[in-house]
């Protein structure tokens, strides 16, 4: 059986506010703990101890977890949800190392790894390995190894009741078999303890992940879905007007022509009409544009051909250039749902057109790789702020003037690029113009 990779940062996420309560409430669990357990040893089994520096330890732990406290307040208070990620990661992981010094600190003050309360080091290590990022909790298990040595290596101080065990542990000038045995003992086990379960979390929260996508996945294909119910509905309902207009201009025309009506009047009918071919054709597009187009099929087609595909449909197609990279492969052939794909990247382009100037043009950088088309479609309009590029691509948003637009064409190109298995970003700033950036994998 194949152990999955050791670290994949993009898998692993980092501390949230509902671990990083928990991590607080077992600080406290912890301080209460050592409290209790110095009160027992120092008066119920009278064994002497160096209350002040120990208390000046347990004193560091709470007063760092009361300000862990008081900085978790705010960030609720300022409305951070539970399963959102902490803004300061390091601040977990800071305290992390924290406890781990104290803990060798009071281990220092007790007789060393000869106190049985050593164990304890495999608490944080476990801890570090769920809560932060596998880079922090390899980070504290170095530490926490270092910190072993130097309890097996210096002199602690000696408890009488533990005296003959740390003496045996500490006397000699070398390294000692028991001393050696602790030391490979503790780093075997405390490395295993954090391999396994930062892969163990770290499949957890991709699986999640998964989840998570899934049901955006669930929801988008329910907006397609009433889309196409919308489109194939209008289509349906405008289809016997259309007609209608269709032939009663028809008819309208061959009247004026034999009436001898002037010249402006018959251009008009003519205008009617080839607006009603171009209301038909934008039906159609209507009904392929909202879904995969599963009913076309796939053809093999060059980005070349492709390019030209998409301009047949774009008005103003002369205000265009396309700049095709000069290490592009240009015999590459895709499978694609020419149509589906023509008409998504046509909405993009279109866009590009209504956002420049009417006296500029739009550029199309392409490049065909070994696995994979780019297609650049540059514009040469008015850029966007960060808030409306984080809203691009939402159904029904856009930034065009009423009745310029409904805000459809780049929720659906990028559906049907992201069906492809492709993706479709964004980059833009104001007054510097946007740039589409559509990517297609390469399928033979």
């Amino acid at each position: 059986m194949r152990l999955p990779p050791l670290i994949r940062p993009h898998v692993y996420a980092h501390p949230t506010l509902d671990t990083a309560i928990w991590f607080l409430h077992l600080r406290w669990l912890a301080v209460i703990g050592q409290l209790l357990a110095i009160i027992v040893v120092n008066f119920g089994l009278r064994v002497n101890l160096p209350l002040r520096e120990i208390f000046s330890l347990i004193g560091v732990t709470a007063v760092s977890n009361l300000a862990y406290w008081i900085w978790l307040a705010r960030l609720h208070r300022r409305g951070l949800q539970a399963a959102e990620r902490l803004p300061g990661d390091q601040v977990v992981s800071s305290l992390m190392l924290v406890d781990v010094l104290s803990l060798t600190g009071l281990l220092y003050l007790t007789a060393g790894i000869a106190n049985p309360f050593w164990l304890f080091y495999f608490v944080n290590i476990a801890m570090a390995a769920a809560i932060v990022t596998p880079a922090w909790a390899w980070t504290l298990w170095a530490c926490t190894v270092g910190c072993v040595i130097l309890l097996l290596k210096v002199k602690t101080q000696p408890m009488s009741v533990l005296s003959a065990l740390h003496q045996d542990l500490t006397d000699s000038q070398g390294w000692t078999t028991p001393q050696l045995g602790y030391l490979v003992s503790f780093v075997t086990c405390s490395a295993i303890i954090t391999y396994f379960t930062t892969v163990l979390t770290g499949e957890l929260r991709q699986r999640e992940h998964a989840i998570k996508e899934a049901e955006e996945a669930k929801s988008r294909n329910r907006q397609l879905e009433s889309l196409a119910t919308l489109a194939a509905g209008a289509a349906h309902e405008l289809a016997s007007p259309m007609s209608t207009i269709a032939v009663v201009s028809k008819e309208l025309g061959r009247a004026l022509e034999k009436q001898a009506a002037p010249e402006s009047v018959l251009r008009d009918v003519g205008l009617i009409r080839s607006e009603l071919n171009r209301c038909r054709e934008i039906l159609d597009r209507m009904t392929t544009a909202t879904g995969d187009a599963a009913g076309e099929k796939l053809l093999a087609i060059t980005l070349d051909e492709f390019i030209q595909e998409t301009l047949l449909g774009v008005r103003e197609a002369c205000r265009v250039e396309v700049v095709t990279a000069p290490d592009s492969i240009a015999t590459s052939r895709n499978l694609l749902p020419v149509q589906a794909a023509a008409q998504a990247l046509r909405n993009l382009v279109q866009n590009a057109l209504d956002a420049s100037p009417a006296d500029s043009k739009v550029t199309i950088r392409t490049k065909a790789t070994d696995n994979q088309w780019s297609v650049d479609v540059q514009d040469q309009g008015e850029g966007m702020p960060a808030e409306v590029l984080e809203r691009i691509g939402e159904p029904f948003f856009t930034t065009k003037e009423p009745g310029k637009g409904m805000g459809l064409g780049v929720y659906l190109a990028s559906n049907v690029m992201r069906r492809l298995g492709g993706s479709l970003k964004f980059v833009s700033q104001p007054g510097q113009g946007t740039v589409a950036q559509v990517r297609l994998p390469l399928v033979r």
